[in-house]
């Protein structure tokens, strides 16, 4: 009798919602090093730095460049993005045991906390449930900058036994309750530390709030054109039939389908304007306001693709795919004081799309896809997309990895962009469609890789001065070198990343020359071995340069000419100890503060978080 390898009961992997990603691509491995412990803030956990707003769980914006979105009628809520699950941020965990985690930061000087519960559970064979709830709360040290934000979702995977069909169904609401005082007033009282109650320095808003709701459910399921093979087999005594099922070489492929649903609500409510901080050109003046939006999406999509049974992991021969997709938008303003609906829209699109994956010697893999709108909202938009990845050398002797990607698409103004009517603002533009050209390259090797970007815009719609958006006419690039490495060198493990980036035209995008992040953690085995001690360090810098100002009547970061901010680290130290399967730490945040020098400021009017002392618990369970 052949020997049974041993199966690992406790291990857990994850993938993106879409099916086609349980195919093609490697699973995904839950992270459960300690190193990671401490990062439960979404913004920490990517390689790059974001300006943000004197608390967590505002309002957010990347300091690298990144203005792509996906062709079509946009339905993300870009400046709070990272604490926003949808479809596409969802995951399908798979364990042999039922797996549950959980994870609780608090703070010692006030009330903040941050809760986060995984769970997943096959039930049955080929039926998998998967759950998350997220919850961050911080009363924020400055006047008006509470933060109150929590995510949950669920998804339920089934699939026959024989793998012909498999179906996904999952739900997903998202609330944000935030409080915005639009920045501290004058700068200075806090540099110089004439008042050391932040709680007591004036803020431009004293009674704004912004509230989002983004909820949805949808399902995708798809069909194998043909079935699989059946051999029966005996047992040694020949006592017991069983069925085994043998995987075809050749396969007619799938047909997929899917729909999704998806509603946002955005909510700004003030009870008492403040006349100066709106006072931007033509601004509409209201003694208090109450801006609604609603909008809502139905998508349908369908396709077929040259998958079958098998999974890849990454190295496909071939792959195609081909499909169409019709999306139904409907978009509401509402004035609740008036009770009056502003403004009605709705639109649709008939969008074809397809793609192709070559795989050639082993080494060499060639990928394109494009989309087009076709009919309705937005048509003649398209997204081209190709990479070429070539593996350096033989697969006794590899040499790393070199990848070229290469992107282009038309965008037209979204809804926001081209028609808006609020209390404080309102404009009707008729911008042009803007043009994406993206050329990038990658090495990799081992523990380190480097890369460059370079993406050149044609008629860059962007936000302007004045709150309001305008249009570039003509051609704008912006170029970027970044490095990153994740290095394991005896007990020490070292993980960082730097950018380099510049724009042709600083008049319309403003970012850092430089930016990096650093975090050095050591090991040390105590008590026998039966846990494992590790102090890190992390640290984060940006050059100075003139950071978007924010603007919460939009919920939109514009360009500012009067501040810089940057030139300091953010230095964070932790230390933390594993238990079996807990990780308890202690974590002293933004240590720069303790020289004295509070020139530090993560965007316009918004200082860096103040220095806190978190304590937090990281639990796996299996049972």
């Amino acid at each position: 009798m052949a020997q049974q390898k041993n199966i690992d009961s406790t291990l857990v992997t994850f993938y993106p919602i879409s099916f086609d990603s349980i195919s093609l691509k490697a699973p995904h491995y839950l992270d459960t090093a300690t190193f990671h412990a401490n990062e439960f803030d979404a913004l920490g956990r990517e390689a790059t730095i974001y300006s943000t707003l004197s608390n967590i769980a505002l309002a957010h914006k990347s300091m690298r460049f990144n203005g792509l979105r996906p062709i079509g009628l946009d339905m993300s809520v870009p400046t709070f993005s990272k604490y926003i699950k949808t479809e596409k941020d969802l995951k399908t965990y798979l364990s042999l045991l039922p797996y549950s985690e959980i994870r609780y930061v608090m703070t010692t000087g006030d009330k903040e906390q941050h809760l986060n519960f995984k769970f997943s559970r096959q039930f049955f064979q080929g039926f998998f449930l998967s759950f998350e709830y997220n919850n961050n709360y911080s009363p924020g040290s400055f006047s008006n900058s509470k933060a109150d934000n929590n995510y949950c979702w669920v998804n339920a995977l089934y699939s026959t036994k024989d793998q012909r069909y498999r179906a996904l169904a999952y739900w997903f609401r998202n609330k944000i309750e935030v409080q915005e005082n639009g920045g501290i007033r004058n700068d200075s009282v806090y540099i110089n530390q004439m008042e050391s109650d932040n709680s007591a320095i004036l803020t431009n808003l004293s009674n704004a709030t912004n509230h989002i709701k983004v909820s949805g459910a949808g399902f995708q399921h798809y069909f194998n054109l043909l079935p699989q093979f059946k051999k029966e087999t005996t047992t040694e005594n020949d006592s017991l039939i069983n069925d085994s099922i043998i995987q075809r070489r050749f396969s007619l492929g799938r047909i997929n389908h899917s729909f999704a649903y998806q509603r946002n609500q955005m909510f700004y409510n003030e009870t008492s304007a403040s006349m100066p901080f709106f006072a931007l050109s033509d601004t509409l003046f209201s003694p208090r306001t109450t801006d609604t939006i609603i909008a809502q999406s139905f998508r349908n999509s369908l396709s077929w693709n040259s998958l079958g049974y098998q999974n890849y992991s990454d190295d496909i021969p071939f792959y195609l795919y081909a499909g169409v997709d019709y999306d139904f938008f409907k978009i509401k303003r509402y004035d609740y004081l008036e009770a009056l609906t502003i403004n009605d829209q709705s639109h649709s699109q008939f969008s074809i799309k397809g793609g192709i994956i070559v795989n050639l010697f082993k080494s060499t893999t060639i990928t394109g896809q494009a989309k087009l709108i076709t009919l309705g909202y937005q048509i003649g938009d398209f997204d081209i997309n190709g990479q070429w990845r070539q593996y350096l050398g033989t697969t006794e002797r590899n040499y790393g990895k070199l990848t070229v990607d290469f992107n282009m698409r038309r965008q037209s103004p979204t809804w926001f962009e081209s028609r808006y009517q609020s209390n404080y603002f309102r404009w009707n533009n008729d911008f042009h469609a803007a043009t994406y050209l993206v050329l990038g390259a990658n090495y990799q090797y081992k523990w380190f890789s480097a890369g460059l970007n370079n993406t050149t815009v044609n008629d860059l719609i962007y936000f302007n001065q004045e709150a309001r958006p305008a249009q570039h006419d003509g051609l704008v690039s912006i170029s970027e070198i970044y490095g990153r490495f994740n290095l394991a060198l005896w007990r020490f493990k070292i993980e960082g990343s730097c950018s380099l980036q510049k724009a042709s035209n600083e008049d319309v995008i403003h970012l850092p020359l430089f930016l990096s992040k650093l975090k050095v953690g050591y090991s040390q085995p105590i008590f026998k071995k039966a846990a494992t001690l590790q102090p890190s360090l992390t640290v984060q810098y940006f050059t100075k340069y003139r950071a978007d100002a924010y603007m919460p009547a939009l919920r939109t970061f514009y360009l500012q000419d009067d501040v810089l901010i940057g030139n300091f680290p953010f230095i964070d130290l932790a230390l933390a100890i594993k238990v079996k399967q807990a990780d308890i730490y202690v974590q002293y945040s933004n240590m720069f503060l303790l020289t004295g020098n509070h020139d530090a400021f993560i965007a316009p009017h918004y200082p860096m978080r103040g220095s806190k002392i978190f304590i937090g618990i990281n639990c796996r369970l299996f049972n």
